[in-house]
């Protein structure tokens, strides 16, 4: 089922909108410049406007009672990720190297939002001080391939975990930067708002898996 009926849905989403979001606080909106957005428990929710899209990147801050290792472990497994990531039904590697992995994925949105689904190309990057970047893009060709009476395929999908420990400062500090055109019917507003609320979501499963259940 395709983006139809989307009425009833604006309608609904606008109301709860109105409720869990506020008002964003004052922040530079020049292209390139962060804008804290909004907290949410122990994440603070930027946007970043990139020039040409309607869309803008979104990005989460938070800090892990974990090593920078152990929260690596969690947010590349990508094997796992349908049993502790919101959303995802499928996810699995297809092809891997020393520094990077194309993965398949499928997202199970509610309806009457169409599923999602594509192959990305994710990098590792080992950097000085115990940091680690994660870097992945989506790889059109490859997902060009997949079947769209299965799920759709986003036009655009990058993104990134930056994830650092701070010297004398217990956990470390996580960094989730997501970037969707999500092709379909669904308004841009509302995928906006949308997105907001799942960076939290899946920074708050990343912070469960690596404290509850050990990683």
């Amino acid at each position: 089922m395709h983006d139809v009926r989307l009425l009833r849905l604006l309608l609904c989403c606008a109301c709860w909108l109105t409720v869990t979001c506020g008002a964003a606080p004052a922040g530079d909106t020049a292209a390139g410049a962060w804008s804290l957005v909004r907290r949410d428990g122990d994440v603070e929710i930027y946007q970043r406007p990139l020039a040409g899209s309607d869309i803008p990147e979104v990005r989460g801050h938070t800090r892990f009672p974990a090593s920078v290792s152990e929260v690596f472990g969690v947010v590349s497994d990508y094997d796992h990720f349908a049993g502790f990531i919101p959303l995802v039904s499928e996810s699995r590697v297809l092809e891997t190297d020393a520094r990077s992995s194309r993965v398949y994925q499928r997202l199970d949105l509610p309806l009457p939002i169409a599923d999602r689904h594509y192959i990305i190309r994710v990098e590792n990057d080992l950097q000085a001080q115990g940091a680690i970047d994660i870097d992945w893009q989506l790889d059109k060709s490859r997902s060009a391939s997949l079947s769209t009476t299965v799920a759709l395929l986003p036009d655009a999908f990058s993104g990134s975990w930056h994830i650092e420990a701070r010297p004398g400062v217990a956990g470390c500090d996580a960094i989730y930067t997501i970037y969707v055109q999500p092709g379909g019917l669904l308004p841009n507003w509302l995928f906006v708002r949308v997105i907001e609320r799942y960076v939290v979501q899946v920074m708050n499963a990343v912070r469960k898996r690596v404290t509850v259940d050990g990683g």
